[in-house]
């Protein structure tokens, strides 16, 4: 009996781990190939056309590094929400072969429709799914309070939280801009409601992070 318990537990052991590796291998062929599959969703597509409505977002794809369009501070790698310890990792936007817009489930994508201005981004925009490990409904900075984006360069934008908004994913969706200095907008949609979730700031400050 023992013989056979022992059996058992090792078989489901076994089965276990080789669910752990399919998952693993399904989620890395998702971000090799910019592909969805069912069940795994460690990439999804997303309704960007609120976007796409008000910004030029099909040439707000950034290129390397040195894109002009990051600035003299460098390109944006993580961003930290208050009361959070941990940063959200920001990576370049994803398409899939028809040209539908996908997002992960665990960071922002970066799009950048300006030049930029005073040294600094423009205007940037950072598309994600909602959800707890990103921004959702019930997960909002509040206003007022402030988010930290670091760049590779050692330098970290650091922006004020001015508004938060839900509205529907098909709604033109136009950040409150001057036009002077750097502007941020966060946009997570989610797919259960279909509508998303938005998050304006304004720069306060660029520092240095080296000491």
């Amino acid at each position: 009996m023992k013989r056979f318990l022992s059996r058992i537990g090792s078989s489901i052991v076994f089965l276990l781990c080789g669910v752990i590796s399919l998952f693993l291998l399904a989620s890395g062929y998702e971000s090799v190939f910019s592909r969805s599959l069912p069940v795994v969703r460690t990439i999804e597509p997303i309704n960007l056309t609120a976007l796409s409505s008000s910004y030029d977002i099909d040439h707000a794809i950034l290129g390397d590094k040195d894109d002009p369009r990051y600035g003299s501070y460098g390109k944006p790698q993580t961003i930290k929400f208050p009361e959070r310890a941990a940063r959200l990792d920001i990576v370049q936007p994803l398409k899939d072969e028809s040209g539908k817009w996908l997002a992960r489930s665990n960071g922002l994508h970066i799009l950048a429709p300006e030049k930029a201005r005073n040294g600094s981004l423009g205007i940037t925009l950072l598309y994600c799914r909602a959800g707890a490990r990103t921004i959702s409904a019930d997960v909002l900075p509040a206003i007022g309070s402030n988010l930290f984006m670091d760049t590779d360069r050692s330098w970290r934008y650091v922006y004020k939280v001015t508004s938060t908004a839900i509205s529907p994913a098909s709604q033109a969706y136009v950040l409150a801009d001057g036009g002077n200095t750097s502007k941020l907008l966060i946009s997570c949609f989610d797919d259960t409601k279909n509508n998303n979730v938005y998050l304006e700031a304004n720069l306060l400050s660029v520092q240095g992070t080296d000491v």
